[in-house]
């Protein structure tokens, strides 16, 4: 995959797996009691590939969490049915519940957040 002109290896989990709200409703379902982390981005944006970064160092370390990504330029319906208006932004979820919301690349608060949630 490329990010702006480079060539980088993400863990195939990271890939954009939601487009549409049926879909994202699928994975929260799926995952059961399973954690799940929907990471709004843009593969244009400095700050969205420093977040895909730490992404792909956490889903390594936290396999019972899971980590999916909402590409925010086809991906306009969800954005409006969760009120975003930039990126990055990340919704943490368990139970089909949305527990946290993290905007920006605040990776402290959302490391924070995933130490509470996987518990």
């Amino acid at each position: 995959m490329y990010y702006g002109g480079q060539r980088m290896n993400f863990n195939p989990i990271l890939q954009p797996a939601c487009s549409q709200r049926q879909s994202m409703e699928r994975v929260l379902r799926d995952a059961g009691e399973k954690p799940v982390v929907f990471s709004f981005i843009s593969y244009s944006c400095p700050y969205c590939k420093s977040l895909l970064s730490l992404l792909e160092n956490i889903c390594q370390e936290m396999p019972g969490v899971i980590f999916k990504t909402v590409n925010a330029k086809v991906s306009g319906d969800l954005m409006n049915a969760f009120g975003i208006t930039g990126v990055p932004h990340t919704f943490l979820f368990k139970n089909g519940i949305k527990l946290y919301e993290v905007i920006g690349a605040n990776k402290d608060l959302l490391l924070k957040y995933l130490m509470e949630i996987k518990s």
